[in-house]
């Protein structure tokens, strides 16, 4: 008589117990593993949400400067020899030739002591200089004159002194701060001894020393003394270096091709936003794959936004001769985007500056009014970004609560499968003597 075991259920002291386990966790883990989902959904969210603020801040910056007067029709200036004076021009200048004859440039006064030896000192007292007929005292303990050259520096009086040293001695060099005839200045001495009392005697005759002198120049023959050389409010908005005596030439033009530039900048930088937008929400039937904000009411509330913003003609611009953009060359394509037509700007410009000018001005007012809307610390992008950071946060919370568990899951299984396992190996040793006792008695009575 065959007696079947208990280990032929298939249970026995041999199961691979961390196995089962491992497979149990593994069902276990699935919430987790679906949170994670829900969480890299969320993150794939936030860092399109970033992309998106990263393309509005440059389409702000790229709007500003269309619809700002002053950065848009802006001038260029050009001189017909920079070695005589260099140009710039501003917004609010005007075309036009002007002719330039520098007679005279300004230049700061320099004046020398005489020469003094290594080891004369000067006694205490007061220098008094007069700049621009105003008197400033500078008090001297004493000293060197490397002493001396300190206490009129430290005195920031408007000249400043350094010391040269030949093979004949040491001269104080005084030097204005400003070109000009209203920062010429005198020196005189009150105490002290001979020394100090002889740097009022300046060395007229030595061959750097400076008077101070304005520049004078002309333009269009009209005669313009200026204390330094730059000269401004000669031609509006205008400014003018003079480098050189001589005659020369400066030409102001509109400064087209900036502006162009500027106005595809502008193109550009909407089309990257409004790609950012599509390429967000996108669905692909064929993959089945979905952009991270696909079907995002920011998404279509942006997009709205920005048609609106081009797209709609403000009232300040009923009537004029542009009031749309399009009427300017910057169109709608059908995907959404800009298309500049350089040809059809450049003759609007061309036949009527100030109502181009005044279009652009604002439509890219408006535009970077609303991206600076979107962009801003409350902001509608900041706002959504702020939500699912705190989604974010609460889906942390609730994995760490979960793995929690897991840990007492975990070891639960573990103990539970040891004490089996030792319930099993007892039941078949039981098993075991059992059919050995049993197989003795068939034997006795086989016999």
């Amino acid at each position: 008589m065959t007696i079947p075991s208990i280990s032929s259920l298939g249970i026995g002291s041999g199961i691979d117990a961390n196995s089962l386990v491992t497979k149990l966790m593994a069902l276990e883990r699935i919430p987790i593993d679906q949170l994670n989902q829900r969480e890299a959904s969320v993150k794939a969210k936030i860092s399109a949400f970033g992309s998106l603020t990263t393309r509005f801040d440059a389409l702000q910056t790229a709007a500003e400067n269309i619809g700002s007067a002053s950065k848009l029709a802006a001038y260029t200036s050009t001189v017909g020899d920079t070695d005589i004076a260099s140009a710039s021009a501003g917004s609010l200048a005007g075309p036009g030739s002007y002719s330039l004859n520098v007679t005279q440039l300004a230049q700061a006064q320099k004046s020398f002591s005489g020469l003094y030896g290594s080891s004369d000192t000067f006694a205490a007292g007061t220098l008094t200089f007069t700049i621009g007929g105003s008197d400033v005292d500078v008090s001297f303990g004493g000293g060197s004159i490397h002493d001396l050259r300190s206490a009129i520096n430290s005195a920031n009086i408007g000249v400043t002194a350094t010391t040269v040293t030949g093979d004949g001695g040491t001269r104080l060099v005084l030097t204005a701060k400003e070109t000009g005839t209203d920062s010429a200045f005198s020196l005189a001495v009150s105490g002290g001894d001979a020394n100090l009392q002889n740097l009022a005697s300046f060395d007229a005759g030595h061959a750097s020393a400076r008077t101070a002198q304005n520049a004078i120049v002309e333009i269009e023959g009209e005669t313009i003394t200026s204390q330094s050389n730059t000269i401004t409010g000669a031609i509006p908005d205008v400014t003018i270096t003079a480098r050189a005596q001589g005659a020369t030439t400066i030409e102001v033009a509109r400064d087209t091709s900036g502006m162009m530039d500027k106005v595809k900048a502008f193109v550009t930088a909407y089309n990257d936003a409004a790609k950012e937008l599509r390429s967000a929400s996108a669905y692909n039937s064929s993959t089945k794959n979905a952009g991270p904000l696909n079907g995002d009411a920011t998404v279509r509330s942006l997009q709205g936004l920005m048609r609106n913003a081009v797209g709609n003609v403000p009232g300040s611009l009923s009537g004029t001769p542009y009031e749309t953009l399009s009427s300017l060359g910057i169109s709608f394509q059908s995907d959404g985007t800009l298309a500049l037509d350089e040809s059809k700007l450049s003759n609007a410009i061309d036949t009527d500056f100030d109502s181009a000018m005044n279009t652009l001005n604002t439509y890219g007012t408006a535009m970077a009014s609303l991206a600076e809307q979107v962009t801003a610390f409350d902001g509608l992008l900041a706002g959504r970004t702020d939500g699912l950071n705190a989604t974010v946060d609460r889906m942390a919370d609730q994995r760490t609560a979960m793995e929690y568990r897991l840990t007492l899951t975990e070891k639960r299984l573990r103990s539970q499968f040891t004490a089996l396992d030792t319930l099993v190996g007892q039941l078949n040793s039981t098993s075991s003597f059992l059919t050995q006792q049993l197989s003795s008695l068939a034997a006795l009575r086989n016999n």
